[in-house]
């Protein structure tokens, strides 16, 4: 809720394809404007990959461990979302978000009852102590690490913010959408964090993360065989709706930055005559979302590929939103809206939760491979330093 406040405020007076770059560059100038808009497509070009392709692929191996012993396997199902998303997104956004929107409700709705459901059967094992930080002995850098990914899960409440072009009246829609999405989002996501974690126990969290399918184990052994697979179906679809969203997202922040910031080459700027996509965007994403899933699987494997990705993803994304954030009181006093809660105090609570998680990714140094993400967004951040310096000098 703090972090959306950014987007909210900003969402009622900028309607823009830049989303989060187009937000910084109205409070810090086109300097952090250009860098932001780096991380942004940076972040969701690695989100989509990861989850949209390498785990969904990942989540099959898991189900049907056969898979696994068929090489390269996984690249064709990696092929299935990234084909699909593809199609839908580049026919536009009415259709592609169509699909989102009816089968978004139906997944909101299964794991919300999915989880009460489960909370039921629970009874007297039902506690508090998950709110604490006795489970995790108060280590405050577990949290941290847990807050990068938790926020990261609930990013897609945001990233309406790159369809502002494109939506009617956007400086209303826009700022309803993101509100109306967080709440869609957090009732199925945070009642089933509560439920599997006390469902799985408290002290065994350990076995949680190196079981195969955690939830779905959860859910035919509290649901039976009717709730277990409507969960897995409900599972398989999320990674092509979240595909749909955040391709969505992605596309249009190609286009935002080779039409307005001359980062990227003009060809992706170029729109389909008859749907109004940006055509060459949606093709650029689908190519380079395949061959860096390919490359990641092929040194990690689907599942541990997708982790390394998602983790850069992750600390590339608080870094976007931690610029626009700081962005926002520069623009409210610029204009003379300046409020002090919604737009210093809120804020600033805001950045302090997300420094914390930001460091909580480097300190401890995680072992290998997943030390890597924070190297990897450091090398990607200072190629965009570079790039925009250049384009400054010219």
């Amino acid at each position: 809720m703090l972090w959306l406040n950014t987007n909210y405020q900003f969402s009622k007076s900028i309607a823009s394809s830049g989303g989060y770059s187009a937000f910084a560059k109205a409070g810090l100038g086109d300097a952090m404007g250009g860098i932001t808009g780096w991380l942004f497509f940076f972040n969701e070009f690695l989100t989509y990959t990861g989850f949209a392709l390498l785990s969904f692929a990942a989540f099959l191996y898991l189900l049907f461990p056969s898979l696994s012993t068929i090489r390269y396997s996984w690249v064709a199902l990696a092929l299935i979302p990234l084909a699909f998303t593809t199609i839908l997104v580049y026919r536009g956004i009415r259709v592609s978000l169509d699909y989102a929107v009816y089968t978004g409700f139906i997944e909101v709705s299964v794991l919300t009852v999915g989880a009460l459901l489960i909370i039921a059967r629970l009874g007297t094992a039902n506690t508090l102590e998950v709110f604490t930080t006795a489970p995790v002995h108060g280590k405050l850098s577990l949290i941290g690490l847990g807050l990068l990914f938790g926020l990261y899960s609930y990013g897609g409440s945001g990233s309406v913010v790159a369809l502002g072009e494109e939506a009617r009246d956007p400086n209303k829609t826009i700022g309803k959408s993101i509100i109306y999405g967080w709440l869609l989002i957090v009732a199925p996501l945070a009642l089933n964090a509560y439920a599997l974690t006390v469902g799985w126990g408290i002290n065994n969290m350990s076995s949680f993360a190196t079981s195969p399918d955690p939830g779905v184990i959860e859910y035919f052994r509290y649901l039976g065989a009717v709730g277990g697979w409507i969960f897995v179906a409900v599972v398989i679809n999320s990674f092509l709706d979240f595909g749909i969203a955040i391709n969505n997202s992605l596309t249009r922040m190609l286009y935002y930055l080779a039409r307005d910031t001359a980062i990227l080459p003009k060809f992706l700027s170029r729109t389909h005559p008859r749907f109004g996509t940006p055509k060459n965007a949606v093709l650029t994403v689908a190519l380079t979302s395949l061959a860096i899933a390919i490359l990641s699987g092929e040194l990690f494997g689907p599942f541990m590929g997708a982790l390394v990705i998602e983790g850069a993803a992750s600390i590339a994304f608080m870094l976007q939103h931690f610029f626009a954030t700081v962005a926002l009181p520069f623009y409210a006093k610029r204009n003379k809206t300046l409020d002090l809660a919604r737009h210093v105090v809120i804020p600033s609570a805001a950045i302090i939760l997300m420094a914390f998680a930001i460091v909580s990714t480097v300190y401890p140094i995680p072992a290998y491979p997943l030390n890597l993400p924070a190297y990897i967004v450091t090398a990607w951040a200072l190629l965009g330093l570079f790039l925009v310096v250049k384009r400054q000098k010219t």
